[in-house]
């Protein structure tokens, strides 16, 4: 194959990726808490990365498995044990098997032995690593995470952040991993942290522009087929003409 066709399949490969992420993104719309994905071309990352200037591009390379944090809307639910984060932070979670989890996703519930566990069965943390457990589903929240218990004892919900967000793997669900054994390294607990009682955090997927993106790369990849298309012609004649005498 002649360069002209890998670069338009390259092209036609890379939109394809971008569309999977475009679509995992429309798929989670109404997912809780949810923070959608992006992939960047490599290109651009080297240049901001080394401040160097490229004046052409050959073959197009994207990375993938970025995630953009940024805040999603807040709506009122009316359950007591429904919290969401604005600002910064995660709550902390661990499964039946002890793998520990981060996660925006507030939608929480008591289970049989009182402890606050959300949607996927795994168990809030409190900064001392255990389950945190409260008697009943009407408690009172303080936007700094303080629960107040019967007989005036308390018990606090702390949020992690990291220094670093690409420490952060996505797992699907709306959950992140750190790599294991390094949780207590990598994370910091939120000093100022702002949790609302009664209230869900949505995914920040804008509907209007995942559209639009996926309209642009569909226009791209078809165009990248009409390419490949032609060079696969000019390819034949060339051959035809190479044939001649």
């Amino acid at each position: 194959m002649n360069r002209g066709t890998y670069v338009a399949l390259s092209g036609a490969l890379v939109r394809q990726q971008m569309m999977d992420t475009i679509s995992h993104n429309l798929s989670n719309n109404e997912t809780i808490g949810f923070k959608k994905g992006q992939s960047v071309f490599k290109t651009m990352m080297e240049r901001a990365a080394n401040g160097q200037f490229l004046e052409r591009v050959n073959l197009a390379e994207i990375e993938e498995g970025f995630t953009d944090f940024s805040q999603g809307n807040l709506s009122p639910s009316g359950v007591p044990t429904h919290l969401a984060i604005q600002g910064e932070g995660f709550f902390k979670v661990q499964d039946e098997q002890g793998n520990v989890y981060y996660t925006r996703q507030g939608s929480l519930r008591l289970d049989s032995e009182g402890r606050m566990i959300n949607a996927q069965g795994m168990a809030l943390l409190g900064e001392d690593g255990r389950p945190i457990t409260v008697p009943n589903p009407d408690i009172t929240i303080a936007e700094d995470g303080t629960i107040m218990l019967d007989e005036g004892q308390q018990t606090k919900i702390p949020l992690y952040t990291f220094d670093d967000y690409s420490v952060l793997s996505r797992q699907g669900g709306g959950q992140f991993t750190v790599p294991k054994g390094q949780e207590r390294q990598l994370e910091t607990l939120v000093t100022d942290p702002h949790i609302f009682q009664g209230q869900l955090e949505g995914s920040n997927v804008n509907l209007m522009q995942e559209m639009s993106q996926m309209v642009e790369s569909t226009r791209v990849f078809e165009a990248c087929q009409k390419m490949l298309k032609t060079y696969h012609s000019l390819a034949s004649e060339a051959n035809k003409l190479g044939t001649l005498g």
